[in-house]
Formats: C-alpha cells, structure tokens, sequence
C-alpha cells in the first residue's frame, strides 16, 4: 500500500496538503475489525436505500398540478451518512497501523474519534515549521551544528490531547521524530512530548493507547487542572500554564537537548512548540444541534472536548477564546517555546486570532513571526461497488502559529507577491554588455535616492536570488538592496523614536527590496534588454505600505526613461545635439 506524500505549497495563502492512502478492500482484507465494520455500514446503507423507496411509495400523493410527489424528505444516500463511531474507530485503527505500526485500542464511544490524514496534515506542517528555521530566525541562523538543529530542545506540548493521543503518537512516527530531517548526527537525541489534558478519561484512554505502543520514556501524559481567566498574581493563567508547571516537575524534560540542561532560573523547561486542536464551540447548543445541511447528529464529542467558555465576560470562547488564552501564556513563557501552534475550524475564527497577535507585545504584527496556513486533504473517495477515486477533500482546516523569536529580514513568509515584479530596459551597447548592467544600476540607484518622505540605503553587490526553498549555491547576479538609510548599520538607530518600530524587526528593519539585474537578450539592432527582478520583504504594514511607494508604476518608465520627463529631455537632446542622450545619462 502507498504510503503518504506531503507538499507545503507557499504562496499568497500558504498551502499545507496531505495525501494518505485508504482503499477499503485492503483494510478490510488486512484488518477483521474494520472488514465487519464496513459489512456492517453496507446493511446499514442498503437498508436506508429500501426503507426510503417504500415509504416514497406508501406517502405518495397528487399535488394540485396532477403531478405525483413524495411527502417525505430522501436525506442523504451517501456512505457518510450512515457512519457510526464504530466504522470511524475501526477506520482510524486500520490506517495508524497499516502507515505508522501504531497500535490505538482506546476509543471510547462519545468521545472525538480523530480523522487521520487531518492530523497527519497539521503534524508534517509541525516539521516543516521546524525545519524552517535555520533560515527564518535569526538565533538558528547562527547556531552551529546542522542547519542548526543543535539549538532545538527535542520537546514538545500537545494540549488537550483527548482520549486518543494522536498527535504525540504521530509525532514519535517516521512523519516527525523518526524522520531524517529532524534528527541531528552530531549527538544522540530523542523527542520527548508532554500530552495534557483536563478529563481523567481522556487521561486514562490516553496512557492506554500510549503503553500498547510502549512510549512511555517518549510520552508523558498528564492530568491538569481545568484552567481559568481568572488573574493569579496578576497573570491570567491558562491551558499552557497548566502544562509548564506539569513540565518543571517531570524528570523527563529536565535534560533536554539530547542530555543538555537548558532551563531558565525558574526551572521551566524549554521546548521548541506547543500545539492544539482547541475547542471549537463556545456553548453546548452548538454541540448538540444536528448540522445545518443534512441534519445529521454531530460527531462524537465530550463537552470538555468541544465547548469552551471564558470565564472572563470581556473574552470570546470557542477556539478564539481558547487560543487567546494561549496568547496571554505565550507572552509570559516567550523565552521558554519557540513556536506556539493551533488548529483552527473556520476562517473566521482565523481571522480574529491573527488580529489579536497584531497587538501582542513582543510581536506587534510583524508578519515574519506569525505563520498561517491551509490544511488541504486528498482523500480516497470510497464508494461501495465503484472503483476507489483520488479526490480532493472540500473540507478545510487552518492553522496558525506565533514565535516571539526575531526573523530574518528575507523571511519567506514576509514575501510581498503582489505588485511589480519584474520589467525591461532597452541599452544601446557601446562598450559592451557589462556597461549595459552598470547603467541600468546606477539608474536605480538614482531612482531610489530620489524617492519622497523616506530616506533609503542602497547597497550594491551581488546576491543569489530569493526563493521560497531556500536552495544554496546557485548563480549570484548583481543586485541593489534597498533598505531605510536608519537600519544602514542593520540595527536600528538607537536614538531613533519613529512610532512604527519594535524591539523585533529584524536588521533590515520593516522592509528589504532586492533589485536583481540581468542582460536578458540582445536584439537584432545591437541594443540588449536588461531584465530588473524585484523581491521585496515586508514586515509590517508600515513596510508594505513603503514597499508599495517604491515600486509605483512610474518605477519601470523612470529606469527605462520612457515616462513623460524623459520624454521632454529626448526632445531637447535632439535638438541641442552636443547634449548627451539620454540612454547614456546617469
């Protein structure tokens, strides 16, 4: 059986996609458990097929046209209509083992049966998060090692890990602990996780599943308080409180760091992310109300698992509420976890958790230490008597994540994809191709140093171009980085109070363009095009908005001198002809 494919897919809206294969013969023909289920789903839908056909005919009547029609409602024929949590516990049983060899006998009835490949998803983006940063901040960038996976902890915190432990099991898997990637030759390292949660039955269905895969040196599952809104000593202690103090007293993660202590003064410990499906409902009405489309009942699902209400009435519940509280920890453990991570259900509810980071001290909405993603997943249609189908799953999830780590200036996610991008200047040569890339660089130059109510820094030099797979080692073209004239030193001038500045901009300060220049052909009449490629970075919206002013659309006329004012100076060249053309000018 084909295993799983991964593809993080960046763009305007970063795409996180999943694939994992799920035929329903070969389960069945491997696993007697869900071969019964399946049999049993089939009666169930045959049923559902025969019992609607004959009271279609028994309520049939005549409307007022003379046209016969049904009284009753078909409801949906779908294999998913008729899916119990048998099916789905037998389903999730089938694919953990046959993929990863995890064993998962606890699933108790009434509680959240985990869909897999949506796990897998959120856990392989966990990994490329990870991976990114030896190129996306700065501490990693300078640490020693392989690509600087010497400075990760190997410790992790799942909150609310529910009766299954799904994502700590999965990270011990080839998908995260066991990968090539994540593991450092250079010294023995072994990921740890900490799983959380409020309900002793989570808890115990949880070590259950933890001890049949003989993890428990990997794992540590542990009750916590239910957690409040409520200040304690000034501070609003949340779900990762509860977790942290769980971790300051477990021997497990008091030498991480393949055996490195590293702990703060406080004892807590340090670990490299927190991750969370939260609650996703603020009152039990939403859990309990059939869906809106077909009126089926809702999945499986505790009300610890599915509703959470703030206990503070200026706070919102559901996940907004539950990842807020989060925020409000992450500010007090800023130097303990590099990235804090979440689920999200609904777009909306990304949204309003985005805002919120904008105003979090220590962040203040640069753009280069929040990432948001998409979590796509392509799914095997399986329809019973037709052959399987890879289809894309409409269904969607998102997730979001904070670092109050610094970000490199050319940080992929800051990357400004709109705008102009690229355009074309026509040089006569007269004393060869190279003098054509001086030209069009010492108009740049020109250009940027004549631009309104900022003050830039040109640097000239060569540079590899930016690309999102950060590969190394290819051509360097010439370039002209342009920055603020104040971060010429690449830090912040230290008298400077400009209201838009934070303590977290990186060395660039809120924006980095690069201008590439190229000969990108010659024409048949001797003058050759030079090609000038913009990348732009933004970390602010103070920076975009600079970014924006830059690259106006009067860039490309301005450089090519084909605008208006370029125009009049042609005319009065040519008619005072011991003028200098244009083309030559600087």
């Amino acid at each position: 059986m084909t295993s799983f494919t991964y593809q993080f897919i960046p763009s305007s809206r970063d795409t996180s996609r999943f694939s994992l294969s799920c035929n329903f013969d070969q389960l069945a023909s491997a696993y007697p458990e869900f071969h019964h289920e399946l049999e049993e789903l089939k009666k169930r839908r045959k049923g559902h097929h025969d019992n609607y056909r004959s009271r279609a005919t028994e309520e049939q009547t005549i409307n007022q046209s003379g046209v016969a029609e049904n009284n009753i409602e078909k409801g949906s024929a779908a294999l998913s209509s008729q899916v119990n949590h048998s099916f789905n516990a037998a389903l999730t049983r089938a694919l953990l083992h046959s993929h990863f060899e995890l064993y998962m006998p606890s699933l108790p009835e009434g509680r959240l049966c985990p869909p897999v490949p949506n796990r897998c998803n959120y856990v392989s983006w966990l990994k490329h998060l990870l991976l990114s940063n030896s190129n996306d901040l700065y501490r990693f960038c300078n640490a020693a090692g392989q690509d600087g996976l010497n400075d990760l902890q190997y410790n992790g915190i799942d909150i609310g890990t529910g009766v299954s432990a799904i994502y700590p099991l999965l990270l011990t898997t080839k998908l995260f602990a066991k990968s090539s990637e994540l593991t450092c030759e250079a010294q023995s390292t072994k990921w740890t996780f900490l799983a959380t949660d409020i309900d002793p039955v989570a808890i115990e269905s949880a070590s259950k599943n933890v001890q049949a895969n003989h993890l428990q040196d990997e794992i540590c599952v542990a009750l916590v308080k239910e957690y409040t809104s409520a200040l304690t000593c000034n501070v609003a202690r949340g779900p990762l409180f509860a977790a942290m103090e769980v971790a300051k007293e477990e021997s497990m993660f008091q030498n991480g760091n393949g055996g490195k202590q590293d702990k703060l003064d406080d004892g807590y410990p340090k670990f490299d992310f927190v991750m969370t499906n939260p609650p996703f409902y603020e009152t039990v009405e939403e859990v309990t109300t059939p869906r809106a489309g077909d009126k089926r009942s809702r999945t499986d699902i505790s009300i610890n698992e599915g509703v959470f209400s703030s206990a503070n009435v200026s706070s919102e519940g559901g996940d907004v509420g539950f990842v807020e509280s989060i925020i409000r920890d992450s500010s007090f453990f800023q130097n303990y976890v590099t990235w804090y991570t979440s689920l999200i259900a609904k777009r909306s509810s990304l949204d309003a958790i985005y805002q919120k980071l904008q105003k979090v001290e220590g962040i203040w909405g640069n753009r280069g230490q929040i990432r948001t993603v998409e979590f796509q997943q392509d799914n095997m249609k399986e329809e019973i008597g037709e052959s399987n189908k890879t289809q894309h799953s409409p269904r969607v999830r998102w997730g979001i994540a904070w670092t109050f780590e610094r970000a490199v200036g050319r940080v992929s996610s800051c990357r400004v994809r709109g705008g102009l991008k690229s355009f074309y200047v026509s040089i006569p040569i007269n004393d060869g191709i190279r003098d054509a890339v001086n030209e069009v660089s010492s108009r740049l130059i020109t250009y940027f140093s004549e631009v309104s109510d900022v003050s830039l820094k040109c640097i000239d030099g060569y540079r590899e171009r930016n690309t999102d797979d950060k590969s190394n080692g290819g051509p360097k073209d010439r370039c002209i980085t342009v920055i603020e004239a104040r971060f010429s030193s690449f830090v912040p001038a230290p008298t400077s109070h400009h209201e838009q500045d934070n303590r977290n901009l990186p060395g660039e300060g809120h924006f980095v363009i690069d201008a590439f220049v190229s000969i990108k052909r010659q024409s048949s009449n001797g003058d050759v095009d030079v090609e000038v490629s913009l990348e732009a970075f933004a970390h602010t919206t103070y920076g975009a908005m600079l970014v924006n002013k830059i690259r106006g659309g009067q860039m490309p006329g301005e450089i090519g001198r084909t605008n208006r004012k370029w125009r009049r100076l042609l005319r009065r060249q040519l008619a005072s002809p011991s003028t200098s053309t244009p083309a030559t000018q600087s």
